[in-house]
């Protein structure tokens, strides 16, 4: 037995707010179709704890990150090391960071979400008792590749059915010493942006978690896998993604969750006893950075987002220069010799997290992104060859200087199984 909280709160603003993760925006939010939420799952073994922490947000940056980690560990006595930051990404939810987006970072929730997710982590800290985990591994056609060659060198933005994906469906299931539920933890890899617009709301994660609640009466929370190039694929158009209605929404919620009930009866028992958790940030290079030329010439882009992103990078070389590398936090879980956890910032494609199951195998591996920052797209090496969003056509969104070198994903899955080793 391990000690085993949870907890929710929720973390809807109270106002109209500027929405984040679309570029075609230009006013504050409208309303809510869905409220937004935050939840913490404690885990407390003989060795170590951990806490992992769950929010319909887009994700974090690493400034924001460290500050929160900071707060939440003073407020429940752990360590920056054994806390974890992750996000459902849904499109839908506030812009509380620095982006190079519509509109502007809205600091009075930033602090109101700092508030609430130490007030989770609080509650959760303080519903600990003795309890048990299992883990279920199911699948799901929930979701598409969507870099569809586009047959001249390039990739088009479109339905690839043939295109990599992580189709696992992960999910720990918490019980009390009754057998009884305390919580469940579900990961998946693909991108909660079934909805654009001026609502706020949870996307699928948000109707999931709801009908997962409805059948078994405890907090369900989600985390988002390795999804950089996964997207929900409503309809049957091959070259399009429709968007959906709210019905069709929360009908793919609750397939979802259906999905995940039905592995419950496989799940099977983590001996978490000995569970150990600790991170370390590593270095992502960038490819050629611009030169000053090539800066003047953004900012006098049409593109308002091309145009902000150069005067930023002006401002920052008139301090100094400009950056060779970024960093990116990897967190590892070990829950027991068959079962762990990794969590990745940034938005890292589905071969990445594919390469790492393959990599621990014959390990058990969840592999989860959106964490602990969100500091760009993460592109896996065979992207390169035909670029696009992912590789080379984002970074400025990020505020990040340039792309990054087509080596990144060796370095991830190195660091990550080295960082695993450690702990196993």
């Amino acid at each position: 037995m391990i000690g085993i909280g949870a907890a929710q709160i929720d973390i809807t603003p109270s106002e109209p707010v500027w929405l984040v993760g679309y570029g075609d925006r230009d006013h504050r939010s409208e309303g809510t179709y869905q409220s937004l939420r935050a939840g913490a799952l404690m885990l407390c073994g003989q060795r170590d704890s951990a806490l992992l922490v769950t929010a319909d947000l887009i994700g974090y940056d690493l400034a924001f990150t460290a500050e929160c980690k900071a707060l939440i560990a003073d407020a429940i006595g752990l360590l920056p090391r054994q806390i974890v930051l992750t996000a459902t990404h849904t499109h839908c939810a506030p812009f509380f960071y620095p982006w190079i987006m519509p509109g502007q970072p809205e600091k009075e929730y930033a602090q109101f979400l700092k508030e609430r997710l130490v007030e989770v982590a609080q509650r959760a800290q303080a519903s600990v008792r003795p309890g048990a985990v299992s883990f279920a591994r199911g699948t799901s056609n929930f979701g598409v590749n969507r870099r569809r060659p586009d047959g001249k060198g390039g990739v088009s933005f479109a339905p690839h059915p043939d295109g990599a994906m992580d189709r696992d469906l992960d999910t720990l299931w918490c019980t009390d010493q009754q057998d009884r539920p305390i919580a469940s933890l579900t990961f998946f890899g693909c991108h909660p942006t079934s909805l654009g617009g001026y609502l706020i709301g949870g996307d699928y994660p948000g109707y999931l978690c709801r009908s997962l609640e409805e059948e078994t009466g405890v907090p369900a929370l989600f985390a988002t896998g390795c999804a950089g190039n996964i997207r929900p694929w409503y309809g049957d158009d091959p070259d399009h993604f429709a968007r959906p209605t709210f019905d069709e929404l929360a009908a793919a919620g609750r397939d979802l969750a259906h999905e995940v009930l039905a592995t419950l009866g496989d799940a099977v028992p983590v001996q978490a006893e000995n569970m150990r958790i600790n991170s370390e940030f590593h270095r992502l290079p960038y490819a050629d950075l611009p030169t000053p030329e090539a800066l003047r010439e953004s900012a006098a882009s049409s593109d308002p987002r091309r145009r902000d992103w150069a005067i930023t990078m002006q401002t920052h070389l008139s301090k100094g220069p400009l950056p060779d590398g970024c960093p990116q936090e990897i967190q590892a879980l070990h829950l027991d010799d068959e079962h762990c956890a990794l969590f990745l910032g940034g938005e890292v494609l589905t071969e990445i997290g594919l390469h790492i199951k393959s990599a621990l195998s014959p390990r058990t591996v969840i592999t989860c992104a959106y964490a602990n920052g969100l500091i760009a797209y993460v592109p896996s090496e065979e992207t390169y060859d035909l670029g696009g969003y992912e590789v080379d056509g984002s970074y400025h969104l990020f505020i990040r200087p340039a792309p990054f070198t087509r080596d990144v994903e060796s370095l991830i899955v190195e660091r990550s199984t080295q960082l695993l080793q450690t702990l196993h």
